[in-house]
């Protein structure tokens, strides 16, 4: 009997659905066009994402791999290699080089899914924010915490480090030298390109996908904490019944958003 060929997005469908179907009246979400363009929008990210690992693990950095040994293949058998001094190591800058393409290509993709979680997150409580009058994500985090939501990178370990690799790359020709250090390349030579071997890489990529999913829930849940703390405002029986029945979840809330009330340094000093 044939096997039955793994498709990646029923994969996905299916596992968010079985996340989801733990949420108490999730089929009501299901069924309104805000929470199906949300649905859709957490698809198509971890589908993107995927994509993109899939690119540089499986075709990208091979491809990189072969021409290094085609290469070293081609030395090794010249008649003129006696005049050559050029190692297997000296080749492998092709190979780096593809690696750290990857890391622009990947701080680019997550902020483009920041930029797209936050809209799909005020679409879905858009008409809860105008009944209450309540502010954006954007504003509410500006307000709250003093922070930008789409410069906050350097508030979480593997987007402050995936940033900080984009950028020198983009801006110093690959050196890591851009103020402040971060605390990954405290020993790095300043004199030489950043090198990133492959397994770093994906770690990292996996680290990203992991951020993303924490990334979505914490968002949510500046939506829902804004919205809890509208209803118990004020002195009243009603708003003192509520604080006492909402107390945990702020406080569940607090702790999910401790990256932005409370953030690690991730640079040397």
């Amino acid at each position: 009997m044939k096997k039955k060929k793994f498709n990646q997005i029923d994969y996905i469908v299916e596992n968010l659905a079985s996340s989801f179907s733990k949420i108490e009246n999730f089929e009501l979400l299901q069924e309104s066009e805000e929470g199906r363009k949300l649905f859709d929008f957490i698809v198509k990210s971890i589908a993107d994402m995927e994509s993109f690992q899939s690119l540089f693990l499986n075709y990208y950095i091979p491809a990189s791999n072969k021409s290094i040994a085609d290469s070293w293949s081609q030395i090794s058998s010249s008649k003129y290699k006696h005049l050559l001094n050029i190692s297997k190591s000296d080749l492998k800058d092709n190979l780096y080089e593809t690696i750290r393409l990857g890391y622009v290509g990947l701080f680019h993709k997550y902020e483009s899914y920041l930029k797209a979680l936050v809209d799909a997150v005020n679409f879905l409580l858009k008409e809860l924010n105008e009944i209450s009058d309540l502010l954006s994500i954007e504003k509410y985090c500006q307000r709250e915490y003093g922070i930008n939501i789409y410069k906050s990178h350097n508030h979480f370990a593997i987007t402050c480090k995936v940033n900080y690799i984009s950028n020198c790359i983009k801006h110093y020709d690959g050196l890591p030298v851009k103020e402040p250090i971060h605390e990954r390349f405290a020993h790095f030579s300043k004199d030489e390109k950043i090198q990133i071997e492959r397994d770093e890489f994906k770690s990292d990529i996996d680290r990203m996908k992991g951020h993303c999913e924490l990334l979505l829930s914490q968002i949510l849940a500046i939506g829902f904490k804004q919205f809890i703390e509208s209803e118990i405002h004020g002195e009243n029986e009603n708003a003192r019944v509520l604080k006492e029945k909402y107390d945990q979840i702020l406080k569940n809330f607090e702790y999910t958003l401790s990256d932005f009330s409370n953030p690690r340094n991730y640079f040397t000093q």
